[in-house]
């Protein structure tokens, strides 16, 4: 009699457990407070299951206790396994993914921190005015044949025969370089064996050698004497090399030596024992070979005070190290050292709002100048809104060549008024026009309007990336339910397809009352990485804490995948 009891009541518990499964899930997330209390139940009948299947097992005594599983052990299963393929789209191979990533740790590392100095010292691009089968005027040959030429439109330095080359400068017997500088080049590798370039921090033609190390610029690679490293994901070999141009910069600061290949530390130096007084620059090249060696856009700068510094002195920034394209408001990839100096600055002082100001030279007309300005300094202030800095923090205005700093007369008077200004204002600058975009959709998202959106809109994983690009938008707006219960909001601020697809994003996850829960206005989620918004949170954590992750079935296809009891949905403009 007691067995039949029991049975009935395993059988009555059963079918409960079926018919709690049968919930929808979009309802789950949209009734937050139901979700949180069929997580409790749920929680309490998983208990009350195992000690039936305990019972069971001594009654019977055909079956042992399992022994509880790891939190992150996989499900054996196969109704597991098959829950697991549908969440990850039928991709067995984000399952693996996940495995992996599980054990990454979370690296924070700083590769590029180049920041160009103040001064222009000397400057060569060479000048659309040189003439091409010259030797280049602002130059002094050492040795080989050096001559000018041009390459895609743009004039260049070409090293005909192993070409050696120092500034031409009327004081080049001195020590011309001050203990703080940067210098900065274009370096052309062709294809095949590629070449080197040499770089020695003293003027060959001129100046005594004085146990300066050469600097060895490799296609992709750098080395100053015993200190050698590769471009990520590149080897040391100069054969067979995919050639093209590198950008190569170099910064002094009273004794440590750095050096940088397009957007990456290479070299690291903390106790540079020689003393450099001057450059030149040799360029591996045999008229009979078949690789090509051009140099050009070369710039020696004295390096200046910490921008925190300038602003308490000067109550702005300037800043000749923010570059873009001939005539152009494309920011050149070197352009994010100084940006992201002026990021964390903005990040360590939330009372500091900037005024970004855009000048340029007297080339061209005044009112082309004027509007290329005001361009090129509201992209400055949207790469900062896009990497988290509040809207209302930043504006921007353009004046084009109306406040030199230097003479428009020689190339780096020409370089040092080619800038872009933070000017230190109480809030938005009455002179400045205001910025516009903002997301308003993401601005104007309360818990309670989160709530009523959710009502109509369909949730589900959403597409980063395929095979034709980036899908993403920046600005959009995706509104959430997370793992604990609660809803949210996140404004999309970058996908870095050059980094593993890494989402920027700011967001607000809400208590049930209204007030902010956690948030954020730059949290970066790596390729392939999880993401907890209850408390923004990345990287490694247990499969219950995790409201999503960025699946990748293959090298360029990115999705957000949404995990259990979590919905995401996306906002129409």
């Amino acid at each position: 009699m007691k067995k039949l009891i029991f049975i009935t009541l395993l059988m009555s518990l059963c079918i409960t457990l079926v018919d709690a499964q049968v919930v929808e899930p979009e309802k789950v997330v949209k009734k937050q407070g139901t979700r949180r209390a069929n997580n409790k139940i749920e929680r309490g009948v998983d208990k009350g299951f195992d000690k039936l299947e305990e019972g069971i097992g001594s009654l019977f005594g055909k079956k042992k206790k399992k022994k509880k599983k790891a939190a992150n052990e996989e499900p054996k299963n196969t109704s597991d396994k098959k829950e697991d393929s549908n969440r990850n789209d039928g991709n067995n191979s984000n399952e693996r993914v996940e495995k992996q990533v599980a054990k990454k740790p979370d690296v924070v590392w700083n590769k590029f921190d180049f920041v160009p100095g103040d001064v222009v010292l000397f400057e060569d691009g060479p000048a659309v005015t040189e003439e091409n089968g010259e030797f280049p005027s602002r130059w002094d040959l050492k040795d080989g044949n050096i001559e000018i030429a041009q390459v895609d439109g743009e004039n260049v330095i070409y090293s005909i025969e192993h070409g050696t080359i120092v500034p031409y400068l009327k004081n080049a017997k001195e020590d011309y370089l001050p203990e703080i500088f940067t210098i900065e080049f274009d370096a052309f590798f062709g294809t095949g064996y590629s070449g080197r370039y040499f770089i020695s921090f003293f003027d060959a033609k001129n100046q005594r050698c004085n146990n300066n190390d050469r600097l060895y610029v490799y296609v992709n690679s750098l080395t100053l004497g015993s200190s050698s490293t590769n471009y990520p994901g590149k080897s040391k070999g100069n054969w067979d090399a995919v050639g093209g141009w590198r950008h190569i910069s170099i910064a002094f600061t009273k004794g440590k030596m750095k050096a940088y290949m397009d957007d990456t530390r290479l070299i690291n130096i903390p106790h540079y024992e020689a003393n450099p007084t001057g450059l030149t620059i040799q360029m591996e090249k045999y008229a009979s070979s078949d690789y090509e060696k051009y140099i050009k856009n070369i710039r020696i700068a004295k390096g200046g005070v910490k921008y925190y510094d300038r602003v308490l002195q000067d109550g702005k920034i300037i800043c000749n190290g923010i570059r873009f394209d001939v005539n152009k408001a494309s920011l050149k990839p070197e352009s994010m050292g100084p940006i992201n100096k002026i990021y964390e600055l903005l990040q360590k002082q939330p009372d500091l709002n900037f005024s970004v100001e855009g000048h340029t030279d007297s080339d061209g007309d005044d009112a082309s100048n004027k509007s290329l300005s005001e361009a090129r300094a509201k992209v400055v202030m949207e790469k900062l809104i896009q990497m988290g800095i509040s809207s209302n923090r930043l504006s921007y205005a353009g004046f084009g060549e109306s406040k030199p700093l230097d003479n428009n007369s020689t190339p780096e008077g020409k370089a040092n008024n080619r800038r872009v200004e933070f000017v230190k204002v109480e809030g938005i600058a009455a002179s400045a026009k205001p910025n516009t975009s903002g997301n308003s959709i993401f601005d104007s998202l309360d818990r309670k309007a989160i709530d009523t959106k959710m009502e109509s809109l369909p949730n589900g994983n959403i597409p980063v990336s395929n095979q034709s690009g980036i899908l993403l938008k920046n600005g959009t707006t995706i509104i959430y339910g997370t793992s604990d219960g609660y809803l949210g909001k996140m404004e999309v601020l970058d996908v870095d397809e050059s980094d593993n697809y890494r989402l920027t994003v700011r967001y607000v996850t809400y208590n049930d009352d209204g007030s902010v829960h956690s948030k954020s206005d730059h949290l970066e989620i790596g390729g392939t990485y999880t993401c907890d918004l209850d408390e923004g949170s990345t990287g490694d954590m247990t499969r219950s804490e995790e409201d999503f992750w960025l699946g990748r079935p293959d090298a360029k296809t990115t999705t957000i995948v949404q995990r259990e009891n979590t919905g995401f949905y996306v906002v129409p403009n």
